[in-house]
């Protein structure tokens, strides 16, 4: 650091170092005020990437691009309206309909017989309901269990990795597990677990009989495949008996130290510092590997009066028994040593762990004639879409005789459905959609028109000290103006959207719809609001295919092709400014890999080198006023001392 003093001179050195370096500083303050119209230009591309994807996302495809937005016709219920919900559609054909319901359609769903418990939410690891408490295992002995995984097969798919590795572990909690089965594409499953009882229930994605008159469906099935350990999890079983896979060796003898050394080698010269620890029916043990097999044997049963569990070792494998009424309960902590032995047989689930109840069809008639393959609850006919409820018919008392049989219908309360033209909805629609095209429009054409005053560029920190805050907001807003004039990706988006107005035009007039005067710049006028009104309430399906495409060519609406000419520049934007195509916040960061980006690292990678250089510049000048000061203040000793000797002062 150098010291900055000003010497005998008098010289005001500051002032001529600051007026040596502000010409030096003249290309940094060009390339800072670079930057800043750089920034200023990607915050302005940000705002109309937010006003743009509004538009595109919010107005087009969720406001006015959904079914109910342009339909012009209302179903109205009488009757048992409770029962069943009615919409009318665009396309309905105005027949009144009756409908009685029998029975509703069902999924076939897969329960457990039994379940959990309340105490066991969905946040409970696979490791617990398996007895393991993981946070009490060795870091090998965890590694070891966790490579252990849950299997089940669920319409034959079986969940695991390419690897072919379960993707249920023991870390995986239950809801990751519903989860993960509910999310994959092809096993055509919903699980869900209750947590007030503890039950896992698997339901298939599509309601309806699997046994229809036409054959089997198995979209509309649930089939569990043999020996699930992951089910088996879920049922609440009594263990009376555990039995090991083996340890390697039928020798009772060996210790357990020995059973460690089969396993990974361990030196047995350490089996004092091998500690297990054994838990069963919260009874606890403590081994060490000097143990022998027939020694822990011995130790378990020594406490069978506590536990009620008998312990042997034959054939190579310990087993454990419950006395009768009594069963088996092993603790967390008891994975180590059951692992010296192979680990203890999973449970697997079997078809006695869970009931399969069989989807089933809706059975409703309209205007008394049955629909048939009514496999789900929500169907459209008519133009109307129907939701069932529940039945409409009345059934006497169950028979005891005969309980699963079911009870005669004494009755049908059915309901009435008939549809009428609405077209206010529709008009509203078109009119809400119009106010948001011209807004947009319009703000477009200011972007593009906005004056570029080029004399006033972005103010330096030195310039904004000499003026006033008024004038500084005047300035900046100044300099700020016409960052987009001309720009290229406002005017081709404007020109494909008013292309597809033109294109449009004589649809639009049918409806009463023009544009405005050349000086508007495409803007949209409801020239006759009557007209519109008259042609809705005639052909409501008119509007809707000219604003969201027919059947046949549903991609060929305005909406749709307008959100496809937004979506192209949308990409475009992102890709110059580095702004989120999907977003509208404002206050999203800018992504660093779009040209702008680039180009902003340029200029802070040159801004920061111009500024090292400067700095070593000024340092550079400081140093040589402070030699200069040094050489004429010893030039100045020099002169007084001579004058001295000669008898001369100075």
């Amino acid at each position: 650091m150098v010291t900055r003093v000003n010497g005998f001179s008098g010289m005001d050195i500051d002032s001529m170092v600051k007026s040596m370096m502000a010409a030096k500083r003249v290309p940094l303050d060009k390339l800072t005020q670079d930057k800043q119209l750089l920034q200023w230009t990607r915050e302005s591309y940000r705002e109309l990437n937010s006003k743009l994807y509004d538009f595109r996302q919010n107005k087009l495809i969720v406001k006015y691009g959904g079914n109910a937005a342009l339909n012009a016709n209302k179903a109205i219920t009488t009757g048992n309206t409770d029962a069943v919900k009615a919409e009318a559609l665009a396309s309905a054909n105005g027949i009144n309909m009756e409908v009685s319901v029998s029975q509703l359609a069902a999924r076939t769903t897969l329960q457990m017989n039994t379940g959990l418990g309340q105490g066991v939410p969905g946040s409970t690891s696979l490791a617990k309901l398996d007895g393991v408490d993981l946070f009490s295992l060795s870091e090998d002995a965890r590694t070891e269990y966790l490579k252990k995984g849950f299997d089940v097969a669920i319409n034959g798919v079986e969940f695991k990795d390419k690897d072919g590795k379960s993707l249920f572990n023991g870390l995986t909690l239950i809801s990751t597990m519903v989860a993960t089965i509910n999310s994959h594409p092809t096993a055509n499953a919903i699980a869900s677990y209750d947590e007030i009882t503890g039950k896992l229930s698997i339901a298939s994605k599509t309601s309806g009989d699997p046994n229809p008159a036409s054959g089997y469906e198995s979209t509309r099935d649930v089939k569990v495949g043999n020996g699930s350990t992951l089910l088996a999890l879920f049922t609440k079983r009594t263990v009376t008996e555990v039995e090991t896979n083996g340890a390697g060796t039928s020798d009772g003898t060996k210790s357990l130290a020995h059973l460690q050394n089969l396993l990974d080698t361990t030196i047995e010269d350490d089996a004092e510092k091998l500690k297990y620890k054994f838990s069963v029916n919260g009874e606890s043990f403590s081994f060490d590997g000097t143990k022998s097999i027939n020694d822990v044997v011995a130790e378990i049963n020594a406490k069978s009066g506590t536990t009620k569990v008998q312990a042997e070792f034959t054939g190579g494998k310990l087993k454990l028994t419950a006395d009768a009424g009594s069963e088996v309960k092993l603790g967390g902590d008891s994975f180590e040593l059951l692992q010296l032995f192979k680990g203890v047989k999973p449970a697997v689930g079997s078809p006695s762990d869970y009931n399969v109840k069989s989807g089933q069809d809706a059975i409703v008639s309209i205007n008394g004639e049955p629909i048939q393959n009514a496999n789900d609850n929500i169907f459209t006919i008519n133009g109307v879409q129907l939701t069932l409820l529940k039945e409409t018919v009345i059934r006497g008392p169950v028979d005891p005789a005969n309980p699963t049989t079911p009870p005669p219908i004494t009755g049908d309360n059915t309901i009435k459905i008939t549809t009428q033209s609405d077209p206010d909805k529709a008009i509203e629609s078109i009119k809400g959609f119009i106010e948001d095209y011209n807004s947009l429009v319009k703000t477009l054409n200011s972007k593009i028109d906005e004056v570029k005053y080029r004399d006033f560029r972005p103010l330096t920190d030195e310039q904004k000290k000499e003026l006033k805050e008024a004038d500084i907001k005047t300035w900046t807003e100044k300099a700020q103006s016409g960052l987009l004039k001309n720009n290229d990706i406002i005017k081709n988006v404007l020109s494909q959207m008013r292309g597809i107005i033109t294109e449009k035009l004589g649809p639009l007039s049918n409806l009463g719809i023009t544009t405005g005067n050349y000086s508007e710049n495409g803007k949209l006028v409801i020239e006759n609001e009557s007209k519109l009104k008259t042609a809705i309430s005639a052909n409501p399906q008119l509007a809707l295919d000219l604003f969201q495409g027919s059947g046949n060519a549903v991609n060929d609406g305005i909406f749709d092709k307008m959100a496809d000419k937004i979506n192209a520049a949308l990409g475009s934007i992102a890709e110059r400014a580095g702004t989120s195509k999907n977003s509208m916040d404002l206050s999203s960061r800018f992504k660093e890999e779009s040209v702008m980006g680039r180009t902003m690292k340029g200029y802070n990678s040159r801004i920061l080198l111009m500024q090292r250089n400067l700095a070593n510049t000024e340092n550079r000048y400081y140093k040589q006023f402070t030699a200069m000061e040094t050489a004429m203040a010893k030039m100045q000793s020099q002169s007084s001392s001579l004058l001295s000797s000669m008898g001369l002062s100075s």
